[in-house]
């Protein structure tokens, strides 16, 4: 018994001393990074993974992801909005315009970092109190519609899908004001839910030439059902996004979803090293590229 005593104290006395000689070993500290969606789909999924996948890679300490899915609904996601905020996240990211704009007026000190999102500059000043970064993916409505054109030129009746939201709509009025410019005639189908999508999309006239969405996240994540009535009529399906490209739509006009994580990223790997969100530029990525497949 005496001997195994003795060997307890001698490893004992080893162990003390290893601490005394080396120290303990700091524990790196964990940031939490809250990701909202407003909605699940591909493009949304895609800009998550480019986010996380960046900002582990540049990020010195350990990171808690925490991403929320609203699913569509303003309550759920105003909740979970409040939840990160009263948790005191180290940095809230939401996607998407509408998911921006709600955080940034419920989440006044914990830093932010807005993807996917048309925020002017004028909501960062002053820049004292300025706690949101900004990667703006908006493009030119115009612009889509001279490549679509430019793509295919026989194009002339286009049925343009869409949601009721308060970004979407004023979009649409702009499609169907330019569209005349290239011989290209738009009716609109309004959807409210994703149940509205295979009725609506039924509907469609058997001469339309395509069916075209905008960066529409509720109707992105039924393309699906859009997919299966364009293969059915034996139409085009453009989208804006090339995530939907991949999952089978014919033409895509739009930026690189993993492009938009990527630079979202590199902002917050400076905010969580410091810097304030104000005192870094909006990053925008609104030049649009042709995805085809």
């Amino acid at each position: 018994m005496k001997k195994y005593i003795k060997k307890f104290l001698v490893l004992a006395t080893i162990s003390i001393a290893a601490t005394a000689l080396f120290g303990c070993k700091k524990e790196i500290p964990t940031k939490k990074v809250g990701i909202i969606l407003p909605i699940e789909h591909q493009a949304l999924n895609e800009i998550t993974q480019g986010f996380t996948a960046t900002l582990t890679s540049l990020s010195k300490e350990k990171l808690d992801f925490k991403v929320m899915n609203a699913e569509g609904d303003i309550n759920i996601q105003r909740a979970i909005i409040m939840q990160m905020r009263d948790a005191h996240y180290d940095l809230i990211v939401p996607l998407s315009t509408s998911a921006s704009q709600m955080t940034a007026s419920l989440v006044k000190e914990e830093p932010i970092v807005a993807l996917a999102a048309s925020i002017p500059e004028s909501v960062r000043i002053p820049k004292e109190t300025c706690n949101i970064a900004v990667v703006d993916d908006e493009l030119d409505n115009n612009v889509i519609l001279q490549l679509i054109h430019k793509t295919y030129p026989n194009i002339t009746k286009v049925a343009l899908i869409h949601s009721a939201s308060d970004k979407i709509l004023p979009e649409v009025d702009v499609v169907k004001a330019d569209s005349p410019k290239y011989g290209i005639s738009v009716r609109n189908f309004m959807v409210q839910n994703l149940a509205d999508l295979y009725s609506v999309g039924s509907a469609i006239p058997d001469d339309t030439d395509a069916i075209f969405i905008l960066k529409d996240n509720l109707v992105a994540s039924g393309i699906a059902t859009l997919i299966q009535i364009a293969h059915k009529k034996h139409i085009l399906l453009i989208t804006s996004d090339d995530a939907t490209l991949k999952q089978g739509a014919d033409l895509a006009i739009g930026v690189g979803e993993k492009e938009i994580g990527i630079e979202g990223a590199k902002l917050a790997a400076q905010i969580l090293n410091g810097k304030s969100p104000c005192s870094l530029p909006i990053i925008k990525l609104t030049k649009p590229h042709i995805f085809k497949r």
